[in-house]
């Protein structure tokens, strides 16, 4: 990270993904017309596309609405044949990948040919998968199941991974705000 201070303003240079921007004081949109971060929204239902829509907003905060591109997928919808090949090209391209989930739901099996066929395609390509986990309170197998298939995603995606739990409809706390915020720095 790159520091410089100009008439008592602090300027701070920082690298998103490969991409540069400035930031003065507060967080501003991105000086470049070509700079755009492209995120995948993944939910489950109205309370976790909530969740997720939270992050986003986060985001465009970081990096300026102009400069966030978004795209949201629906799970139930990945049995419609557009859907799940236009998701697959989205999420194997996607810098940052939210995916917003109840700890207790088991996927559909569309959703597991989905999640590799996109990490298949993603090829090494750097990004960051957050996690947004509803808690029930039931710390049961399948409470387990859907933690251990997320961490194993992100492990082989080779993705930075941020794990939230959240609860009703409360969200995102702002601290997952803050860690984005560095992971944008530090990438």
């Amino acid at each position: 990270m790159y520091v410089e201070s100009q008439s008592m303003q602090t300027i701070e240079r920082t690298s998103l993904l490969g991409r540069t921007a400035t930031h003065t004081g507060a967080l501003n949109a991105l000086p470049r017309a070509e700079y755009v971060l492209k995120v995948a929204l993944v939910y489950q239902d109205t309370v976790t596309r909530l969740w997720a829509s939270q992050v986003r907003e986060l985001l465009a905060e970081v990096v300026g609405d102009a400069a966030a591109r978004c795209t949201e997928w629906g799970i139930g919808a990945l049995r419609q044949q557009g859907v799940f090949a236009n998701g697959v090209a989205a999420l194997a391209h996607a810098d940052l990948i939210v995916v917003a989930v109840h700890d207790t739901a088991r996927f559909p099996a569309e959703f597991y040919l989905w999640v590799n066929l996109w990490l298949q395609q993603r090829v090494g390509l750097p990004g960051a998968l957050v996690v947004l986990l509803g808690t029930s309170g039931d710390w049961g197998p399948a409470h387990n199941e859907t933690r251990s298939y997320l961490h194993a995603v992100a492990s082989q995606g080779r993705l930075e991974l941020f794990f939230k739990e959240c609860e009703g409809e409360a969200g995102v706390s702002s601290l997952l705000g803050e860690e984005l915020m560095e992971w944008a720095k530090a990438a």
